[in-house]
């Protein structure tokens, strides 16, 4: 394609030159300049754009070695807003000039990665056929002046004047790389079994499937990370623009530009902060669970709406404003671990079923219908609603919120403390802490740690001596990595546990059962390395490495220099969250981007063995890892559980997602002291 624009350039600047037969007079500060060959330089732009009115601007000529220039346009509309922000147009190209004539050639893109916004609707070709604009400049009273269309939205009227010298860095740099993420070679038995399953859903002779299998990373099993941090430094230091890079710009393109603008703009802590008002009055419901919230359009919060994994995502949340206390000593956050946590506690007290507890619970007026998977609560808790379904992912919400907010509630609080005792102990009694050997020696260590209680102290030790000679071996690595392949949600649930059961030995000073969790907590991050992350990398310093911890497969496999670059990467985890996430009727589909390519190995190929099997579509997985500007942060609701690899998702206007996500990893963070974090 860029060999083609140059031809084109090439031709349309002999044509538009051999058609200049009438001698014009060249004004004197364009012809000295050109006599001295000083094209070179930056450039003070003016124009009109048919639908955004007048701008200003530079254009940036820079000589290249193959003898034209490198050309960089950034204009800046004076009049025209979007959501009270300006507008900036960056186009990158080549330029040629000669005489009283400059022609200047840009590729842009009619499309990226949102498919519908609204009523607006991209067709697959715009994404894969970009639109060449060339520009001839040629001389007039004000100047050199041009006449061009994008030939989709606008027409152009733009000249050039005076000029300044080249600055030491091109006006706008394109940082945006692919990150390899393979990974070590797929074990051979692993290989087999991979194929097996390939075979079973039909993935292997999928028309989808096969029409990729000529593309060079499909034939590796490559997969990338998409790692762009172009123009951070630019939207740090520039809040009022949205700035949209070599794409027609309409409504679709700016808004894909603003949400980069909203994770780039604001610092970590102004984000951290407008997530933390946003959490306590869009997404904590009346009872204290994280929800989901349904919104007008002005983002004013309508109704609380119900998250089934709530038990999890609450716990995480206690855990996020128990670090912020440690970290601030703010007695707003304590306030937020109290009414979560007594919401925590219903969860369990509400079943009116000594083996069950609840996923979440949400407010109820008698008369209203109930809806499937859900009970009103009896006695005391008739107003209350309760979700069905209680499981180990959600007990590890229960386990670590318990062992959060016993460190940081005073025990002079006797109300709480009663409430943390009682139901520590109930934890015992629960049906995932039956079916889960990997459950009960933190169940028993948080119980011994809560009550004093010497007698779970001791079945705390001898829980996890036996577990050290079972395959779910408390120090056993049992995490995987195949060429982007991986249990996603599973890292999430992991680091959760893995943070919990720290903690606990740590506290109760069994350092020799802390240290080998730290290992093995080590082991995992080793292990998901190439997949960089990022909420995982923090954790692994902050509750292993920090504290002298590496490993033995961290001492065959890694090293210093690539954990600390790895640490040092993870900010960006939290970078490329927007604050706010965007409100939209949006599809986003990356498959439609001639650069994407399908994974040849299926996501979560193991669930072939689902009956009834789900269809092909569902396994499903590219070999781009996007920022989360990019795609995560228009659907996700915890962008640390989801698929690395996915292209695809919906989000309805008027449903907001939480940020428990951001303030988990941000308070993390401040909490174990990330070097050089802010």
């Amino acid at each position: 394609m860029k060999y083609f624009s140059f031809l084109f350039l090439f031709s349309a600047f002999f044509i538009f030159t051999s058609c200049a037969t009438v001698e014009k007079q060249i004004p004197r500060d364009i012809a000295s300049l050109q006599s001295s060959g000083a094209m070179e330089g930056i450039w003070f732009l003016q124009g009109t754009s048919s639908t955004r009115g007048p701008y200003n601007g530079e254009l940036e000529l820079r000589k290249s070695s193959d003898g034209t220039y490198d050309a960089i346009r950034v204009i800046t509309y004076i009049n025209y807003f979007y959501d009270g922000l300006k507008v900036q147009e960056v186009w990158s190209g080549k330029a040629v000039a000669a005489g009283d004539t400059l022609v200047m050639s840009y590729d842009l893109r009619q499309a990226d990665f949102i498919e519908k916004l609204g009523t607006q609707k991209r067709e697959p070709s715009d994404f894969k056929n970009p639109i060449t604009v060339v520009t001839r400049f040629a001389v007039t009273d004000k100047g050199l002046s041009s006449q061009f269309s994008d030939k989709k939205v606008s027409n152009y009227t733009e000249w050039i004047t005076t000029r300044r010298n080249l600055e030491a860095k091109p006006l706008w740099i394109n940082l945006r790389t692919n990150i390899d993420a393979q990974g070590p070679k797929v074990p051979l038995a692993v290989r087999g079994v991979i194929n097996l399953f390939k075979r079973d859903v039909g993935f292997t002779k999928d028309p989808f499937v096969q029409s990729f299998k000529n593309r060079k990373e499909f034939k590796e099993e490559r997969p990338f990370i998409v790692f762009d941090p172009t123009d951070y430094v630019f939207y740090q230091n520039n809040k009022d623009i949205i700035r949209v890079v070599n794409k027609v710009t309409d409504d679709i393109s700016i808004t894909e530009a603003s949400v980069k603008r909203n994770a780039y703009s604001p610092t970590l802590k102004e984000k951290a902060a407008s997530y933390e008002k946003n959490t306590v009055t869009h997404h904590i419901n009346e009872i204290g669970m994280v929800s989901k919230a349904d919104v007008d359009a002005n983002g004013k919060l309508v109704a609380y709406r119900y998250d089934g994994d709530s038990a999890l995502w609450t716990g995480m949340y206690i855990g996020s404003q128990s670090m912020r206390y440690l970290a601030t000593k703010d007695p707003e956050a304590l306030a937020n671990v109290r009414k979560s946590l007594r919401a925590i506690f219903m969860l369990i007290d509400i079943t009116d079923d000594p083996k069950e507890f609840a996923r979440t619970l949400m407010p109820y007026s008698p008369g209203e219908p109930i809806p499937n998977k859900w009970h009103q609560g009896k006695g005391i808790y008739s107003n209350v609603l309760w979700l069905e379904g209680g499981n180990n992912d959600m007990y590890k919400g229960l386990t670590h919120s318990m062992m959060w907010a016993s460190l940081v509630i005073p025990e002079t609080d006797q109300e709480i403390w009663s409430h943390l005792r009682d139901k520590s102990r109930r934890l015992m009694g629960l049906r995932t802490f039956d079916e889960k050997p990997q459950n009960q020696a933190p169940t028993y260590g948080l119980v011994a740690l809560i009550n004093k209680d010497k007698n779970a102290r001791d079945k705390y030790e001898s829980t996890y001596k036996k577990l050290s000679w079972k395959p779910s071996s408390y120090s056993l690595d049992t995490t995987f990595y195949w060429h982007g392949s991986a249990d996603w949600s599973g890292i999430n649930l992991g680091l959760v546990g893995d943070i919990t059961d720290i903690m606990i030995a740590d506290r109760m000073g069994e350092s020799k059962i802390r240290d080998r969790l730290r290992e093995r907590l080590m082991d995992s991050w080793v292990t998901y390395s190439p997949a960089q992350r990022h909420l995982l990398t923090m954790v692994a310093y902050g509750f292993a490495y920090s504290h002298g911890t590496r490993g033995g497969n961290f001492r065959e496999e890694s090293s210093d220099d690539k954990f600390m670059t790895s640490l040092a990467q993870s900010v960006w985890g939290l970078r490329e969250i927007p604050y706010p996430r965007p409100n939209l009727d949006v599809s986003i589909n990356h498959s439609l981007r001639p650069d994407w390519c399908i994974s040849p190995i299926p996501r979560l190929f193991w669930k072939g063995l689902k009956r009834p099997e789900p269809p092909v579509e569902y396994f499903y997985q590219g070999l781009y890892n996007y920022p989360v500007f990019e795609h995560q942060a228009f659907t996700s609701n915890f962008v640390w559980k989801d698929t690395a690899f996915g292209f695809k998702d919906d989000h309805s206007r008027g449903s907001e997602n939480a940020g428990v996500d951001y303030l988990y990893a941000y308070w993390l963070a401040k909490y174990v002291g990330i070097p050089n974090f802010e």
